[in-house]
């Protein structure tokens, strides 16, 4: 067949590829980005296959969706055998490669891949994959510099660059340019990436995106160079939303100021910080966000905190005050505690006095959180009149005040409340809120409950609190009881299990999570873990390490496979076959 010729598009590739190897840096093996799902056969080609072809390859493909790839392996290559003049063949030599690439038989299906590429060069869609997948092994077998070599010779042809893989090929030869401190060819093909892939390896485009805007905001900071890619690049989100004007844009100052600001460099952040708030200017008076970063840049490399201050409060004064643009400020300023402090004392002045009940309320717990204004926070809450509150209103000023006063006072606010039995309920979780690891605590909400759990109101769930709360203070025999009268599954099982182990009782704690295993669904495999600590706890190690063994081969493809491997590793346990196979 004749060899098809490839394009002159990229001819940098060589270029960066003889660098590479002079430099002897085509070693490592930077992680590479899948371009998305496995290539099929498309339903419009498979349509006009023979009957019988059509029949053979969907048999061979269900095999292979089923991860079974010696019988996928065994089909495809008898497809082969079979149809010879197939137009569905360089698909089955790449899923025939495909197949020994996951039984990591990576050499025997290098040879494989290399017959699609030999054969049918001109098939660019396996061709471009066969090659991709080539470098992944020679990577995966740790010759970095076979694998860098065959991916350039991706990226320089102008039909196989197109596929979605080689976005994952560009992005890796980029970062193995930076790795050489060749930066500005790095971004020129970061830069070709992010563009080229946005659609069709969007997780390539991202990481490249992320690279140039480094490139030209930090390391070089170049504005017409940026400026330029944010249009090409359809933005730094890729999103392409109004982006034909970054010069106008927020969104392109506040990622330049932001890169700017962000970087570890001591030296590359200040002359950053001079580059870009000099480029912006005075402008953009209505953003509140985009201004704050162009203050912070300023005082980066300016270091001088007055003129920081003297333009956010230039800048506060652009739109007029409220209760919102105060917090909004104190934010700004939690950098330098007592500036916010005397900052909110002299603002708030002129709308306290104005604010409702509810308005002080919200102002209170934004001032706890997120801003963690305590003092501020408590001076609101004096301020508080609870004269003519509802019950509901004293609950959720009394849990407000609970942050800060004692018990004492906080039960004042209940004793007002009208409806004893919801008071009889608040008192319940303001003792169960602070139960961990405190039994007095424990036993104040216990006392709490019966009347409680006689109220259809306010009796769902509580059973099961009263187990927990009587397993907290060790009372485990009461506690199995609840947990039973409870009967909310699993929860009560673990509970009950727990307290079984608690007693000492091992065998009885077997043989129930064994039930709850044999039950099935997402608690099994957690079930046959939890038979494995109990073991533990019980100091017999030989039944533990069987168990262990027992959680891989049952569930393999479990977190609690992934926990089990890992302590047998830590037990110094060898082993083999599907034992080894736990994954993440």
């Amino acid at each position: 067949m004749t060899r098809r010729k490839e394009g002159q598009g990229a001819n940098t590739a060589f270029r960066m590829l003889a660098i590479l190897f002079a430099a002897g840096l085509a070693t490592g093996d930077l992680q590479a980005q899948k371009a998305g799902e496995e290539i099929g056969y498309p339903g419009e080609a498979f349509a006009k296959l023979d009957t019988f072809e059509g029949l053979n390859l969907e048999d061979a493909d269900k095999l292979y969706n089923k991860q079974d790839f010696k019988g996928a392996y065994a089909a495809y290559k008898a497809y082969s055998f079979e149809f010879p003049k197939s137009e569905a063949l360089p698909y089955v030599l790449l899923r025939m490669g495909r197949c020994l690439h996951k039984l990591d038989k990576r050499n025997a299906a290098i040879k494989a891949y290399q017959d699609v590429v030999d054969y049918f060069p001109d098939d660019v869609r396996y061709a471009a994959a066969a090659l991709y997948h080539i470098g992944e092994c020679h990577g995966q077998n740790g010759d970095g510099a076979k694998k860098t070599a065959v991916w350039a010779r991706m990226v320089k042809d102008d039909d196989y660059v197109a596929q979605p893989n080689s976005g994952s090929a560009l992005t890796y030869l980029g970062k193995a340019m930076e790795e050489l401190g060749r930066f500005d060819e790095a971004a020129e093909y970061h830069w070709r990436t992010a563009v080229a892939f946005l659609k069709s390896n969007p997780r390539a485009a991202e990481e490249a995106r992320k690279a140039v805007l480094a490139h030209y905001a930090v390391r070089s900071p170049n504005h017409d160079k940026l400026k330029e890619f944010y249009v090409a690049a359809n933005g730094f989100d890729g999103r392409g939303q109004k982006t034909d004007n970054p010069e106008e844009d927020p969104r392109y100052w506040s990622a330049a100021l932001g890169s700017a600001l962000g970087t570890g460099d001591p030296e590359k952040r200040v002359e950053a910080c001079s580059y870009w708030s000099a480029k912006m200017g005075d402008r953009f008076k209505e953003h509140d966000d985009l201004r704050k970063l162009w203050c912070d840049a300023q005082m980066a490399h300016e270091k001088d905190r007055d003129s920081w201050v003297a333009r956010m409060e230039k800048q506060f004064a652009e739109k007029s005050a409220d209760v919102d643009r105060v917090l909004q400020w104190c934010g700004y300023y939690n950098v330098v505690p007592e500036l916010r402090a005397k900052f909110f004392a002299d603002r708030i002045k002129e709308f306290l006095p104005g604010l409702k009940t509810p308005e002080k309320l919200s102002l209170m717990n934004r001032l706890r959180h997120p801003l963690g204004m305590h003092e501020e926070a408590q001076q609101v809450m004096r301020t508080v009149s609870t004269d003519g509150m509802s019950d509901e209103e004293l609950r959720k000023f009394a849990d407000f005040v609970a942050n800060y006063e004692s018990e004492e006072v906080v039960f004042r606010y209940f004793a007002r409340m009208k409806d004893k039995l919801f008071a009889t309920k608040s008192r319940f979780d303001y003792y169960n809120a602070r139960s961990h690891r405190n039994p007095p605590n424990m036993e104040k909400a216990l006392a709490e409950l019966p009347e409680l759990l006689k109220s259809p109101k306010y009796s769902g769930g509580l059973m099961l609190t009263k187990a927990r709360l009587l397993q907290g203070l060790g009372r485990h025999e009461e506690a199995i009881k609840a947990f039973r009268a409870a009967n909310e599954q699993p929860a009560s099982t673990w509970g009950i299990t727990d307290c079984l182990v608690a007693l000492g009782s091992y065998d009885q704690a077997i043989k129930t999570v064994r039930e709850l295993e044999a039950v099935g669904g997402g608690v099994a495999s957690q079930a046959c873990m939890k038979a494995a600590d109990i073991y533990r706890v019980s100091g017999d190690k030989g039944r533990e390490v069987n168990q262990l063994r027992t959680v891989l081969k049952r569930y393999p493809k479990s977190r609690e496979s992934s926990d089990a491997h890992n302590r047998l590793e830590s037990y110094g346990v060898a082993l083999t076959g599907g034992e080894a196979e736990a994954e993440e």
